[in-house]
Formats: structure tokens, sequence, C-alpha cells
């Protein structure tokens, strides 16, 4: 219905954050992203999940504490429901972001520059300097996959991360090392803590924040105006006792020096 503002309805585990249902899993600071961008553009957010009752609850906190609030849970949005006179079981949306979904290509137009269906997703081949990929210089990962698909002046090749979705894509990529190469030459998020110079600079950004010896680690908000760090459930490190007490990184180090 025209004149109605775009809903987009989100699933939580797996999706918003990792799936350790009914735990709360780590976020997924992409997808968290992405819907506050969604929404500050005048989008209406629907929190879309199974969760009940006080596991439901934790979700919703969670995202709070992430940054991220929500202008329904689980069903339409009010303006929606109004227009349509309706509040069915399926929620209404423009779009539905879920882990578990799949994109059935009705038309052309929801294949990714291509003008046919032709894409293959594949890993480097085990063993081959000529096909290796590094991990993901953005968030560490080493789900990286190449993509080879077919435009309408012959195949192309991209390389993406599946963490994080972070990748390379020139568009005229003919061969595999035209976006191997840029991606593994791309400077690495380092393991080492970032200095209190980097997290001044920072303000709203998510960082890894344990103590100091790496231990009770967990995703935190900076905040700027307070001069401290904010977890999903709460808590505080202050910039004060930085370095003495406790410690943050781009990422959730493979290891934490002592």
């Amino acid at each position: 219905m025209d004149g109605l503002r775009k809903a987009i309805a989100i699933d939580f585990d797996g999706c918003l954050c990792t799936d350790a249902f009914p735990a709360i899993g780590e976020p997924n600071w992409p997808v968290i992203k992405r819907a506050q961008a969604e929404q500050r553009a005048g989008a209406g957010l629907i929190l879309w999940t199974c969760r009940e009752g006080q596991i439901l609850q934790d979700a919703i906190a969670a995202c709070e504490g992430w940054g991220l609030t929500f202008d329904s849970i689980n069903e339409s949005l009010p303006d929606w429901i109004e227009a349509f006179g309706t509040k069915p079981r399926k929620v209404g949306a423009s779009e539905y972001w879920d882990d578990k979904a799949i994109q059935m290509p009705v038309t052309h137009k929801f294949v990714r520059w291509t003008w046919d269906n032709s894409i293959e997703l594949f890993a480097p081949v085990p063993g081959s300097k000529y096909m290796a990929l590094e991990h993901c210089p953005f968030c560490g990962s080493a789900n990286v996959l190449y993509e080879r698909y077919e435009s309408k002046t012959g195949k192309r090749w991209w390389c993406r991360c599946l963490n994080c979705t972070a990748g390379v894509d020139p568009g005229w990529a003919q061969t595999s090392k035209s976006v191997r190469e840029p991606l593994n030459r791309h400077p690495k998020v380092s393991d080492e803590p970032l200095t209190m110079e980097k997290l001044q600079e920072m303000d709203g950004d998510a960082v890894w924040i344990c103590d100091l010896d790496g231990n009770s680690g967990m995703w935190a908000l900076i905040d700027l105006e307070y001069e401290l760090c904010r977890t999903a459930k709460g808590g505080i490190a202050v910039f004060d006792t930085y370095g003495k007490t406790w410690l943050a990184y781009h990422c959730k180090p493979e290891k934490v020096a002592p």
C-alpha cells in the first residue's frame, strides 16, 4: 500500500546475534548497524522471534544494550495494522531479515548484478597458494569464500566474508587473482589492545572488553559523553581504569596478552 513507511522484520537468534538459544549469543554488529541505519532513515523495525516470556524480555534487553530498539514486537507496525485493518499471525513487512531465509529469484531483478541465476560460491582449494584467502581483515573470520557469477560480458569474480559480509568485487574481475590479492594485502584487524587515543575516536562503536587476564569478555558500546563503555547487561567500564583493570579490542581476540 502506497504511503506506508518501510517495515523490517528482524529475527533474533542467528541473525541479530549468534545462535545460543535460550541464552543470548554474541551480537552481530553488521546486522545491528544496518538496522540502526534503516531506522534513522525512517523504517520501522519489528523484532520477529519465536522467543516468548522471560527469554523474549532477555532478547529485548540485550538489543537495547546494543543500541537497538524496536517499533513493534512480534506483530506488524501499528500504522500497518491501522492501514490494512487486520492483525494477521504473519507479521507484515517490506523486508524479512533471517539467517534461515532463502530469497527466491522470481525475476532477474532479484539476482545480484546478473542477468540470469548463474552464481557459484566455493571455498579456496586447500593447499593451493594461487587460491588461498587470508582471514577477513575486518572481523578476523576464516569463513571467506569466492563467488563467480555470469555477467552480460562474461564471468566475473568476487570474494567475501560470510561472517561480516565484507568483500572485494570491482565488477570487472575476470580472474580469482583480481579479487584475492586486494583482500589478502588489506591491513588486518590487530589482536593488540586499542589505545586510549583510539577509543576516544570511536563514540558509539562496539568493542570487545575484558579484564587484564582476558576473562569476563563481552561486547560493549563506547559512550564518550560519560567516558565509559556500556555492556548489554547494564555493566560499565570507565576510561579512568583503562589499562589498569580492563582492555578493549576491535574484535574478540584469539589470544589476550596478560
